[in-house]
């Protein structure tokens, strides 16, 4: 014989015969069923006839009731038929024990309520033995209820048995949330229904909520306007980007990584995106937003007929410097009447002075045009004499009246024919005098 030969004979003599597989595998088959009878006997079990491991074995409770179970599915999981080790595998010995829980729970959840019971001699649709009864409850209501009704999805008792309790509940807790974000964002109620309700916004979008289902009543939050939300997140936007000495261009919120015009102080207009801000702008030198971006030291208030939108419009912002290449960026949109300008602020003055402005006309009503810093040209007046407030509170600075003549106001947005920066008399427009912004300039430093 060959060697060939001889490794061959040698390996098919080291694997196993068929039937030499099938006897090691009956020992562990063996020691299985073993597993599953003692199962079967803690469950108090009669086993009628056995099929195997795989097979269905007829078996018989302690109450009699009659079943079939596969040992594989016994000794294969450590909760057979997902029950508990508690639990019986018996599915009528279950239904028997959780329809007497729902029972007791019904039982107590209506006589808290007030709630009549009458057994009938319905079948209720879960086929799990339920008993069905003629309800009464304290309102006058008839509804018929099982015990599978008391207990929630949370295997909790139910807040309210009766139905047409429990959706006037729901309904009024509904409409109390309208109520609270009505009050509470400014918005105007427009049609009612019985269980819905059409509003708008402060800033005029149309919405309506509902009230007959959990999402309709999720959905009730101060926050529930996405075109607001979006101003908001255009606004913080805006206000991040100032922290770099960069002015926003665009009118209204693109998306979080798109592009939004925009023009830095050094005069540089390029597309900011809001989740790429740290860079700056891109023509100027890396190191140049390490503190040194000039502040906003000039507060100003132009108006005219916006060539964006072809409306009268007051805009009132901040600006470094002369503040004038802002100013001829408003001219060249149609801005052209400077009602007010100031220079030379303190480090911070112009923003805080913006913002009391902004929050003022917010608190007066005024909805903006576009963005958050355009508004109609009938605010100037109120832009004017929120400005004089603010400054009125400040140390060093005696405020004097401001009158505004409003013929000269409306004539302003009459486009010029050369786009540039109009000046308005400083003894009409301006709130103190430029000798008390050095003053208080010479108190801050």
């Amino acid at each position: 014989m060959t060697a060939d030969s001889e490794n061959e004979a040698r390996l098919t003599s080291d694997q196993p015969d068929l039937w030499d597989v099938s006897a090691e595998a009956a020992v562990h088959i063996s020691a299985l069923m073993d597993l599953f009878r003692q199962a079967c006997q803690r469950q108090g079990l009669t086993l009628n006839s056995e099929r195997g491991l795989n097979g269905w074995t007829d078996a018989t409770c302690s109450a009699g009731h009659e079943f079939s179970v596969r040992a594989l599915d016994v000794v294969s999981t450590p909760k057979p038929f997902g029950r508990a080790t508690d639990q019986p595998w018996c599915k009528k010995c279950l239904n028997v024990t959780w329809v007497a829980k729902c029972l007791a729970v019904l039982k107590s959840v209506a006589e808290a309520e007030g709630v009549e019971l009458a057994a009938t001699d319905e079948q209720d649709e879960s086929s799990e033995g339920h008993v069905v009864f003629a309800a009464k409850c304290s309102k006058g209501h008839r509804f018929k209820t099982t015990g599978a009704n008391a207990i929630d999805f949370r295997r909790e008792p139910v807040d309210t048995l009766c139905p047409d309790c429990r959706t006037a509940a729901e309904y009024a807790e509904g409409f109390a949330k309208v109520d609270a974000v009505v009050r509470e964002t400014r918005s105007t109620v427009v049609k009612e229904y019985r269980n819905a309700i059409d509003l708008r916004c402060r800033r005029g979008h149309p919405h309506t909520f509902y009230v007959d289902s959990w999402d309709g009543r999720q959905a009730i939050r101060p926050d529930f306007c996405g075109a607001c939300n979006k101003l908001s997140k255009f606004q913080e936007f805006s206000e991040r980007a100032k922290d770099l000495g960069i002015t926003v261009l665009e009118s209204q919120w693109i998306a979080a990584s798109r592009a939004h015009q925009a023009v830095c102080f050094a005069g540089h207009e390029f597309g900011l995106v809001p989740n790429k801000m740290k860079r700056g702008c891109p023509a100027c030198p890396r190191g140049m937003y390490g503190g040194t971006v000039p502040p906003h030291d000039v507060y100003y208030v132009v108006g005219g007929l916006d060539t964006a939108n072809n409306e009268a419009t007051v805009k009132p912002g901040i600006s470094s410097g002369g503040g004038y290449n802002r100013l001829r960026q408003h001219a060249e949109g149609g801005l052209t009447a400077q009602h007010l300008r100031i220079t030379g602020l303190p480090l911070g003055m112009a923003r805080a002075l913006e913002r009391f402005v902004l929050d003022g006309l917010d608190r007066e009503g005024w909805l903006s045009t576009r963005g958050v810093e355009y508004f109609p040209l009938a605010a100037l007046h109120d832009v004017m004499d929120l400005a004089g407030e603010w400054f009125t509170d400040q140390p060093g600075l005696s405020a004097r009246p401001v009158v505004v003549d409003v013929d000269d106001v409306y004539s302003a947005v009459e486009t010029p024919e050369v786009h540039d920066v109009v000046d308005v008399d400083v003894a009409v427009a301006v709130v103190f005098d430029s000798d008390d912004v050095r003053a208080i300039a010479d108190l801050t430093r």
